[in-house]
């Protein structure tokens, strides 16, 4: 996370936290100094029963809302300094034409400043890389691929 020009007033370690799929992740801690290095991978995995055409899939991801925080260690909670959201599918699998095709592409997108968060927003670059499989499902004697 780069925010050029811009210093913490408070000293306390910060992290990010990412909810995707209903599930939540949060990154080591590091020093309140920019640019900030999360150098992690985050899994996220979920199984979506009853959903046989990618297209259905798809639907289903434009509804679940992908959320990443930026927060310091600030007592007695911790303070939110920026957010950023998007519908999980444009997450996941963002513009084609960004993108050019290549697994894991570095992404850039401004994050949105807290009220609190004096400064230019900061700006978060990361890659997804995501894997969609089939899995047998067993009812009853009967299995279904």
């Amino acid at each position: 996370i780069t925010c050029p020009g811009v210093q913490l007033k408070d000293k306390q370690e910060l992290y990010l936290s990412v909810f995707v799929f209903g599930q939540y992740h949060k990154t080591e801690c590091v020093p309140a100094a920019f640019p900030l290095f999360f150098q992690e991978r985050l899994l996220f995995e979920k199984e979506f029963a009853n959903i046989v055409d990618p297209g259905d899939l798809v639907k289903l991801l434009e509804f679940d809302t992908a959320v990443l925080e930026l927060i310091q260690l600030v007592p007695p909670v911790g303070k939110v300094l920026a957010t950023y959201e998007e519908n999980t599918r444009d997450f996941l699998f963002p513009d084609p034409k960004l993108t050019h095709g290549h697994r894991g592409l570095q992404r850039e997108v401004l994050m949105k400043r807290s009220p609190s968060f004096t400064g230019i927003a900061p700006k978060l670059r990361f890659s997804t890389t995501s894997l969609i499989s089939d899995s047998l499902l067993i009812l009853g004697r009967s299995h279904i691929q």
